[in-house]
């Protein structure tokens, strides 16, 4: 799709190298996986580990109503550079971000997810879960389980129809998939942008 509020696969890629550029450079995690030869089949992938009280962990109940009821609220490190600690108060916490390119839309599209365990797959953050994360609860028209179209399993994805609104109004930007992504970041379980990337925006 071609018109406002869209971008195409060829400057979804370069926005996407001039970002991997600065994720070298301050160690930020992110890589390029796929086969970019292809439109829609890449994608941007970053993985983090990190540590959250046990307080903030869903007790499993046998009351099912009151399971319904209980809310997982993360408390992320406030240095996402800083190395892991963890003890005995501490439980491990892993999300996973994938930044794809929507062919049907032709806009960025952020797929992820959240595990309350060492290992992903294992104990997996729901829709629910992810929402209480966000200053303003989401709504299921903007956050929803949906199937990765490159890897084929479940994920969380943001829909990317909110998404050409936003690009419409970063028309002037010299990297709209950064800008974009500084707008729907903090509604995916707290994902950070480091302030190097925001030079891109305005920087040739």
């Amino acid at each position: 799709m071609d018109g406002p509020g869209t971008i195409t696969w060829e400057e979804f890629l370069q926005d996407a190298e001039r970002f991997l550029v600065v994720s070298d450079r301050i160690s930020d995690g992110w890589e390029f996986r796929g086969d970019k030869d292809i439109p829609g089949q890449a994608y941007l992938f970053r993985r983090i580990k990190c540590f959250v009280p046990m307080s903030d962990s869903v007790i499993m109940r046998n009351d099912e109503e009151e399971k319904e009821e209980e809310e997982f609220h993360v408390k992320f490190q406030e240095d996402p550079h800083e190395a892991p600690r963890s003890n005995s108060l501490e439980s491990p916490f892993i999300t996973e971000h994938h930044i794809l390119w929507s062919m049907s839309y032709g806009v960025p599209v952020l797929f992820f997810n959240g595990w309350r365990s060492d290992f992903p797959g294992i104990n997996a953050m729901s829709v629910n879960e992810a929402q209480t994360i966000h200053d303003s609860k989401l709504n299921y028209m903007e956050l929803s389980q949906a199937i990765h179209p490159i890897l084929g399993t479940p994920f969380l994805q943001l829909h990317p129809c909110l998404s050409q609104e936003l690009l419409q109004s970063m028309s002037k930007s010299k990297n709209k998939l950064v800008s974009w992504l500084s707008c729907v970041a903090p509604a995916s379980l707290n994902l950070k942008i480091h302030p190097e990337y925001c030079k891109l925006t305005y920087e040739v």
